[in-house]
Formats: C-alpha cells, structure tokens, sequence
C-alpha cells in the first residue's frame, strides 16, 4: 500500500486571520463607546438627582418656617443679629443666603459627602402675588427660588410661591 499525502488540510490563512482580527477589533471599540456612553448617561442623572435633592431641601427647609417675621419686621432679608442660618425666623430671612461649593450644609450644619461639594447654592425671596381662579383677586405672598448650580455652569432652579397670612 502506497502512502498518501493529503493535501487539503482545513485552517486559516494569514490573511483571514487579520480580517478577523480587525473585526474583533471594531466589534470591542463599539461595545466600550457603547458602555461608556451609558456610564456618562448614569453620571449626568446621578449628578442631576444630586442637584436637585439639595434644592429640594433648601426648599423645605425654608418653606417649613413662618410667613410673618416673629419680631414683626417686614424688611427682606435677615434682621439684626440673625447671622446664621439657624437663627433664620421667617421665611424671607433666606433672601440672599448662599452656601459656596465645598461648603454645603444642611440645616444642622452637617457637610454634605464629597459628591455634593461641587454645587454651589443661592436663594432669592422677593415678594409676588398668584390669582387663583375662583377666588376673587390676587394672592400676596413671596416667591421662594432655589438655585443649585455645578462648576460647569449647569444650574437646576425650583420655585414655589408662599401665600402671605
């Protein structure tokens, strides 16, 4: 019996390995801009989230005091010898506070952790008046805005208006 060689042995070729290999190449490129696409997604509503709980908070810690100035001042703003957040009486003594960033608070004076620090916060209180239908006439009160703002420049506002008694 005569030994036979075969000749049609299966494999790769040099060249149908590198197409395959730049292939695979494309394919891992694709994926990872795909998943870091969906981290930045996750990102940006982490941080959005974050802007606007702090606003949020500001807003009830505000709006959670009275309307009418105890001392019975009507000025804006903080009267003499209040200097400090936790001396705030009324509502309107918050017209003007700001808390810069690396220094955000809450109402106990508690920092916030670390991935709060980046915003920065400001208050306005000035007075307004809202018409409700079915009642006769406007409303007066003040308009309360919270504005949180990132190093970016991005800002994240909410607004509430407070009827006076």
């Amino acid at each position: 019996m005569i030994a036979t060689r075969r000749n049609n042995l299966r494999g790769l070729t040099l060249f149908e390995a590198l197409i395959a290999s730049v292939l695979l190449a494309v394919v891992v490129v694709a994926v990872s801009q795909a998943i870091v696409v969906g981290q930045m997604q996750t990102y940006d509503t982490v941080h959005r989230f974050r802007a606007l709980s702090l606003a949020e908070s500001m807003m009830e810690e505000i709006i959670r005091l009275p309307f009418n100035d105890p001392d019975g001042s009507s000025a804006m703003g903080p009267e003499g010898g209040e200097t400090t957040r936790a001396a705030f009486d009324n509502i309107d003594d918050f017209h003007g506070f700001s808390l810069a960033a690396g220094n955000i608070t809450d109402a106990a004076g508690n920092l916030y952790p670390t991935p709060y620090q980046v915003f920065s916060l400001s208050v306005t209180v000035s007075p307004g008046s809202e018409t409700i239908t079915g009642l006769s006439g406007a409303i007066t009160g003040v308009n309360v805005i919270v504005t949180v703002q990132d190093a970016s420049g991005t800002s994240w506002t909410i607004q509430q208006f407070v009827p006076g008694t």
